[in-house]
């Protein structure tokens, strides 16, 4: 019997085209493909695998669950283990998001405190879940940015729906409260600054607060108002703004403070700022001389 393959190592073997990977690490892994005319079969998975249609996907058939068809915004959840059969016959684009039994088992653990061994994900083709939907798209912007640190804090918040979503016939898990230990926010505050470069990953930082990922992150919001990965962006957009005013070049600015291409940079300053580096800088400049 040959090796299972993971639905990435199938889908390579067809007609789909890759548009952009990011390997998060420990199992888990996002992918952004198109595909336009094809039939793929699945068997024996390996690796659970999620996925969301970002657009087309009408002319996309289930054959081995009577033909249903897809549309933008639709989810299919395929565990591990499982096969499918699936007819294209239009151009779509889909996200999807790959997570090994092991790790999403440890995160039912260490996350949910429930034993790992009950874990049962079902086969599920074209659903509705919004929440989840968003939470994809929003990985899908992390694959296109290369940005392994927010895909980590969108990761721990899919794993959360995933194994609590009454969709997949689990109990919806009760909101947290609280917040970080004084002395714990400050370590953490102090590790993203200290190397906007080259942060810790969510998983060490959680680790140091003696907390799961997914904890860390919702405490680290009732603490300071945003998510780990809000909380460095604003700090990497503080530091551009004094590297600008001190005549830093822009692309040593985006460089220097994380960001992978400078249209990252323009794109995450336009966001917080409401201007391109360049014309802030400008501005800047104008009101020191005035």
């Amino acid at each position: 019997m040959s090796a299972a393959l993971s639905v990435f190592d199938q889908l390579s073997r067809s007609a789909a085209r890759l548009q952009g990977r990011l390997d998060v690490g420990r199992g888990r892994g996002v992918a952004i493909w198109t595909n336009d005319a094809d039939r793929v079969r699945y068997e024996n998975t390996r690796l659970h695998t999620l996925s969301l249609y970002l657009e087309g996907g009408e002319e996309s058939r289930r054959m081995d669950r009577g033909a249903v068809r897809g549309r933008p915004g639709a989810l299919c959840l395929l565990p591990q283990g499982s096969g499918s059969d699936w007819a294209i016959g239009g151009r779509f684009r889909f996200v999807h998001l790959y997570l090994s039994d092991e790790r999403l088992r440890a995160f039912m653990a260490e996350t949910l405190d429930r034993e790992p061994a009950t874990l049962s994900l079902p086969d599920l083709t074209y659903y509705r879940e919004p929440g989840l939907a968003a939470a994809m798209t929003a990985l899908a912007a992390c694959c296109e940015r290369d940005d392994v640190f927010a895909a980590e804090a969108v990761l721990a918040d899919l794993c959360h729906r995933l194994l609590t979503s009454p969709a997949h016939g689990a109990a919806a898990a009760r909101p947290l409260r609280g917040g970080l230990a004084p002395a714990v926010s400050r370590r953490a505050v102090e590790r993203l600054r200290a190397r906007l470069d080259a942060p810790p990953s969510l998983e060490d930082l959680a680790a140091e607060a003696g907390l799961s990922p997914f904890h860390f992150q919702r405490m680290f919001r009732v603490s300071h108002g945003l998510s780990p990965h809000g909380f460095l962006e604003a700090a990497r957009v503080a530091e551009a703004r004094r590297l600008m005013r001190a005549g830093v070049g822009l692309a040593e600015v985006a460089s220097a403070c994380g960001w992978s291409h400078q249209s990252h940079f323009t794109r995450a300053f336009r966001a917080a700022t409401g201007l391109a580096p360049g014309a802030w800088r400008r501005a800047a400049g104008a009101e020191a001389r005035g």
